[in-house]
């Protein structure tokens, strides 16, 4: 009996380290940290109040962010974007610049705008270098986080 229980913990004890774990190996990059590309953009987006970037330009702008990552293949999404009308792309270039990995262009459904979680697919990332998202953010529209696992 003994036996059976201490297994059994040892088990549940297993499954627990093995979720902490697993949730430890996403990174995350909240929305405010996303750059714009275009100089001529600083004057229209802003942060929201909860971390997010929010575009409000009458006009679409492109951001960037960046997530450091280990070499090998992450699957990389924009975990939170408002807006129906908005494209991202992951990116990842060799440490010495000359080859380079690039992720589809992924669009937001049409309609109404309502919050969606953009799957960017899986990227091969490069030793020493990280990610790079890339979105096209739509008037009006909010990236509120962006991660890979």
């Amino acid at each position: 009996m003994w036996f059976f229980k201490k297994g059994y913990l040892v088990s549940m004890l297993a499954g627990v380290i093995s979720l902490v774990a697993n949730q430890a190996l996403a990174v995350t990059g909240p929305g405010a940290s996303m750059k714009n590309s275009f100089p001529q953009d600083n004057s229209c987006l802003s942060t929201s109040s909860y971390g997010g970037i929010v575009n409000n330009c009458t006009y679409s702008v492109q951001v960037v962010g960046t997530l450091q990552l280990s070499t090998g293949y992450h699957a990389t999404s924009i975990y939170q974007i408002y807006g129906n009308n908005s494209w991202c792309q992951t990116a990842s270039i060799n440490g010495v610049g000359n080859a380079a990995s690039f992720g589809a262009q992924v669009y937001t459904t049409s309609g109404p705008k309502v919050w969606q979680t953009l799957n960017l697919g899986n990227l091969y990332v490069y030793d020493g270098t990280g990610v790079i998202f890339r979105c096209s953010l739509e008037a009006g529209g909010i990236i509120g986080t962006f991660t890979a696992q």
